[in-house]
């Protein structure tokens, strides 16, 4: 074989190595999405079971300038306490959600904005209206093939 001939074989041999499979970006963004609007439904439904569907065992959170981890326990535990005795009667994107994808599909990221309504009854039966507007940052990795949340940035802002 001539050494011309080699060294395009082996070139194309590297570049058929190095090609990545394609993805399809429209169907990841749209999976993103079905997330989303499964989160929402979690809520009013008051689901921890839904809402808790996508997370990892190690969960990160942001939010009121601290950084905090939690297991899978610790946020099953905040969320049954969250949702108790709720009722939600607003949970609507103020925005379509913006959402950026890398290029393999293995992170990805959705920023939402997000007016929420709720009510939550205490311990003496009293129910409370709290209404405010969530915005952050939900990010995500690809794990065995499904989409997992792996940590958030949140803000929140409550009305006048």
């Amino acid at each position: 074989m001539k050494p011309s001939t080699l060294m395009l074989l082996f070139l194309a041999c590297a570049a058929c190595a190095s090609a990545q499979p394609s993805v399809n970006l429209e169907q990841e963004k749209a999976e993103l999405l079905r997330l989303h609007k499964s989160d929402g439904e979690a809520h009013f439904k008051t689901d921890v079971d839904l809402l808790l569907a996508n997370s990892p065992e190690q969960f990160i959170s942001v939010s009121r300038g601290k950084i905090s981890r939690s297991s899978e326990a610790d946020a099953r535990k905040m969320f049954t306490a969250y949702f108790r005795d709720a009722k939600y009667s607003e949970w609507d994107d103020l925005e379509e959600p913006i959402i950026r994808i890398s290029k393999d599909a293995s992170m990805a990221w959705m920023i939402t904005r997000t007016r929420v309504r709720r009510v939550q009854r205490n311990a003496e039966g009293a129910e409370k209206e709290e209404k405010f507007v969530y915005a952050g940052i939900m990010t995500y990795e690809k794990r065995d093939g499904r989409w997992v949340r792996v940590a958030n940035v949140s803000t929140f802002e409550q009305p006048n």
